[in-house]
């Protein structure tokens, strides 16, 4: 997700391998970047230590829960602010060519088991699929479809409870040719969030997502584009006011963006995209938003070896499971990359973010929005000794500052991984 790895503060996020649902609003899904062919079949075992599990202010006191969460009449116990979590996974993946045709699928399954708060085990995982098609020369286009579920952001659930969402989207994309330089695509999709804990259910979300796009790329590697964007978002579990036909949560967002890539050499390209968005909620005029939104991008990658991404950006962003609470999002991030041999390489991703809340369910400090600011940064060290085996050792440390008190935290984790692909 480029720029937004500097969001992921989810335990198994935070343990180097992630999974891309912690932090997508919608509107990713309106583009989705082509994905690496996944191994046939592999196994992997990953332990990791996180100092803040909860993403508390130090100066917090942490909950208690009953000793048997199905018993609410149980001795209540304390939970433990430190854990190691413990996370073993399955995945299977393949690619059918049919002339030009092509379906992916891919998979995985994982078990998450902590030390002293055992009441968060889980077993989750994803899926997608995705079936590439060419037809008649000029017609081209993409279905694809994905499910995951996961343990919440405990930054963004505010609590200790455990709250696992499941997510479901699908798209379909078509694309013309119009003769070798110029193409016209659309796409429309949906994607939807649930969560299993009561008190958050009114975050699920139901969103409908439409794409529309024209594009001329040139014989040198350079290229443009205009697109037009629309999400029509819904949270059918939310309150609605007396007299009120939807809840102040649902929105509607228009977004128009120029976008152009500029091939300087093989080794260099810059990407940027600039544009205007306006987000209307029909219930809730004080949370209306409207104005510019960019993104930059410079790729370099000066020796065989060594590559680095830097991005800067200022965007309407969301949390997947927290849609409801959006903000403008001014950052940057750095993220080289290095392999000194075909065995070793080392990785590092640093991000700064300002969120300017433009709505919040928060009550504390009214009359002033919410602002953080969020730094992180994210090291991992891989080790493969052979093709099928890769040992990944993982850094993060992240800082939150906030003007609600209780948003605060600092948290690091540490955690070593051993993927095994069996073929």
């Amino acid at each position: 997700m480029t720029a937004k790895v500097i969001l992921r503060r989810n335990t198994l996020c935070l343990a180097a391998a992630g999974t891309a649902l912690c932090h997508v609003s919608p509107a990713v899904l309106a583009a989705q970047p082509d994905e690496k062919e996944e191994e046939h079949f592999y196994i992997a075992d990953q332990y990791v230590y996180d100092d803040n599990l909860f993403r508390e202010a130090e100066s917090e006191d942490l909950d208690t829960i009953p000793a048997d969460p199905n018993d609410p009449n149980s001795v209540p116990r304390e939970v433990s602010r430190k854990d190691y979590v413990n996370r073993i996974t399955v995945g299977l993946g393949n690619d059918f060519h049919m002339g030009q045709q092509t379906l992916r699928l891919k998979g995985r399954v994982f078990d998450a088991r902590y030390q002293d708060n055992d009441y968060l085990d889980f077993t989750g995982g994803d899926a997608t699929a995705q079936f590439d098609f060419r037809a008649l020369t000029v017609f081209s286009g993409r279905l694809s479809g994905g499910y995951g579920r996961t343990l919440a952001d405990f930054a963004n659930t505010r609590g200790t409870e455990r709250d696992l969402i499941e997510t479901i989207n699908y798209n379909a994309l078509v694309r013309y040719e119009i003769g070798p330089r110029w193409s016209i695509s659309a796409s429309g999709g949906r994607a939807e969030t649930e969560h299993d804990l009561d008190t958050r259910e009114n975050e699920n979300v139901e969103a409908d997502i439409g794409r529309i796009s024209l594009d001329y790329a040139t014989p040198s590697f350079h290229s443009f584009g205009v697109e037009y964007r629309y999400i029509d978002a819904k949270f059918p579990n939310a309150v609605i006011a007396p007299g009120a036909s939807a809840s102040e949560s649902d929105y509607e967002e228009n977004a128009a963006l120029a976008r152009f890539t500029y091939t300087a050499t093989v080794r260099t390209q810059f990407r940027v995209s600039a544009g205007y968005v306006e987000r209307e909620r029909p219930a809730n005029p004080e949370g209306r938003y409207s104005g510019d939104t960019w993104r930059a991008e410079i790729d370099w990658k000066p020796r065989e070896k060594f590559s680095t991404l830097f991005s800067a950006w200022s965007e309407l962003k969301a949390y997947t499971d927290v849609e409801s609470d959006y903000f403008i999002s001014d950052g940057f991030s750095l993220a080289p990359t290095w392999s000194p041999t075909e065995k070793l390489s080392l990785a590092l991703s640093v991000a700064y973010e300002d969120q300017e809340y433009l709505n919040t369910r928060d009550l504390e400090l009214v009359g002033e929005q919410r602002n953080d600011d969020v730094l992180s940064g994210l090291f991992t060290f891989t080790y493969k000794p052979r093709d099928q085996l890769a040992i990944e050792l993982s850094y993060r440390g992240s800082d939150r500052d906030s003007n609600r008190i209780n948003r605060r935290y600092d948290a690091q984790t540490a955690g070593v991984s051993v993927r095994w692909s069996v073929f």
